[in-house]
């Protein structure tokens, strides 16, 4: 007869998880306060709970003023607002280490259900240095849970040949309103459908699929609407990935750096390693599926938390039952000790271990909105030059840095452009960023004039200062290692 388990035992992704609070909620706010766009989140909750509703058009740019435009991440603008209301910067850090912990807690706990901890504890740690430099404080970190949740009840119905359960709508409804990812997660849907009716056994099992998997895809597509702007959300990402080339200028929106990303390029030599030499075999769809979330991240750096923590919670089922030793067997390939030890470990913890390191984590969390004096870095934030700015009285329309927007957005000052790309559109962002370049059809002097701008505010390497210095009608007003301002003279 099994002892029960004790109240204070711990267990693998409870450890994980403070661990990884533990190291992200640090006094430098590094890694997640890094972006500049968790500015203007946080200026975008401000501006709902000071009205009372939602955006519909463009309250902070002036080149964009009053042009149709949504908040399609509202809950988690709203979420990021009231969390800078209550701890500054670094209540924010919280917000976002807490999201992080909590996500990865969840996909080991979710791996164990099929996997012995050793494999289920690769996987986490592989999805964590992928996803590492997409350590933000930024909606897509709130919705992980929600989004592990949902493709994990998804594996879930196709592996029992049932439908998905409906609880799993919730999901779906969070999701929709947290991040426009949301949008992945109805498509993920269709094609796990797919493979469910491809894997019925008989004609009546597929009917009982179909009705059951058409019902719950309907369901989902209504529940993915109730935002406060209807469907708009899902067309609003698809306007985004139709930017084209656009996306490039943006650091997120290229392609993967394995010079600067060693650990990732590892991490897929490995899986490619292990799949071939193991001889790894998947169903067409799941394969599909697989090969799906490789060609978003290959795509787009950004995706790469698509594909370390979700791609595992697909094929973890199947690599259970084509390598038996990988399920969660206490005497499968270990030692008698170490197996029942790392099994403990393997099952939820006790409600005192949970209790104790809820508690130790809001001590920190607390310690550090009181005391750490968290600020992101200048090269998001420069915020002695925008005191200059103040100091001098410069005021009318900028041509700023399109790193620079977020934080203007938040210190009140109308921004040329900003991290809203949906908002300006594949032509606008081109444009900018050929002229600022000193390259392309329309010279910096033209769009000068042609924008009425009083003052430029960019970084220092950017090949728009060197123009200016020697522009008739400008000049160099402040310079500091973070940003350099130029006004036209009067």
């Amino acid at each position: 007869m099994a002892q029960p388990r004790s109240a204070w035992s711990l267990s693998w992704p409870l450890v994980l998880g403070l661990l990884l609070f533990i190291c992200l909620a640090n006094g430098s706010g590094l890694p997640l306060l890094a972006d500049p766009d968790s500015h203007w989140h946080i200026a975008v909750g401000n501006w709902m709970l000071a009205h009372g509703t939602v955006p519909t058009v463009d309250p902070f740019s002036f080149t964009f003023a009053g042009q149709p435009w949504i908040a399609k991440e509202w809950l988690s603008q709203l979420l990021m607002a009231m969390a800078f209301k209550l701890g500054g910067w670094g209540g924010v850090t919280v917000l976002a280490a807490t999201a992080l912990a909590a996500s990865f807690a969840l996909m080991l706990r979710l791996l164990l259900r099929d996997l012995r901890p050793l494999p289920a504890g690769l996987f986490a740690l592989a999805a964590i240095a992928m996803t590492l430099p997409h350590f933000l404080a930024r909606p897509h970190v709130l919705a992980f849970p929600f989004m592990l949740i949902w493709m994990a009840g998804l594996v879930r119905a196709v592996e029992e040949r049932r439908a998905p359960a409906p609880l799993l709508l919730v999901g779906m409804l969070l999701w929709a309103n947290l991040h426009g990812g949301f949008t992945l997660g109805l498509l993920l849907g269709g094609a796990f459908a797919i493979e469910a009716l491809l894997g019925a056994r008989n004609a009546d099992e597929r009917k009982t699929l179909f009705l059951g998997w058409a019902k719950f895809g309907a369901a989902a597509f209504l529940v993915a609407c109730i935002t406060p702007y209807g469907p708009e959300p899902i067309l609003v990402t698809l306007r985004i990935f139709g930017m084209g080339d656009a996306l490039a200028f943006i650091s997120e929106w290229k392609s993967p750096d394995f010079q600067k990303q060693p650990l990732a390029e590892l991490v897929l030599l490995i899986a490619l390693y292990a799949a071939l030499s193991r001889g790894l075999k998947l169903p067409l769809l799941r394969l599909l599926i697989v090969l799906g979330l490789l060609h978003l991240y290959l795509s787009y750096a950004r995706n790469a938390e698509l594909l370390a923590m979700l791609a595992p919670l697909a094929i973890a089922p199947l690599l259970a039952r084509q390598w038996p030793g990988l399920r969660p067997d206490p005497a499968a390939g270990l030692g008698a000790s170490l197996a029942d030890q790392a099994a403990a470990l393997a099952k939820p913890a006790g409600l005192a271990a949970v209790a104790v390191g809820i508690a130790a984590c809001a001590t920190i969390a607390l310690g550090l909105v009181r005391y750490g004096g968290i600020v992101p870095p200048l090269s998001t934030m420069p915020s002695t030059a925008m005191a200059y700015v103040k100091q001098a009285g410069i005021g009318g329309r900028v041509l700023n840095h399109y790193n620079f927007g977020g934080y203007l957005i938040h210190a009140g000052v109308p921004t040329f452009i900003d991290g809203r790309g949906e908002l300006f559109g594949r032509d606008f962002i081109r444009r900018y960023a050929d002229t600022i370049g000193l390259r392309g059809s329309e010279s910096l002097e033209q769009l000068l004039e042609r924008n009425r701008i009083d003052w430029t505010f960019m970084p220092p390497d950017q090949p728009a200062n060197r123009l200016l210095a020697r522009l008739p009608g400008w000049r160099q007003a402040y310079a500091d290692e973070a940003a350099v301002i130029f006004v036209r003279e009067r």
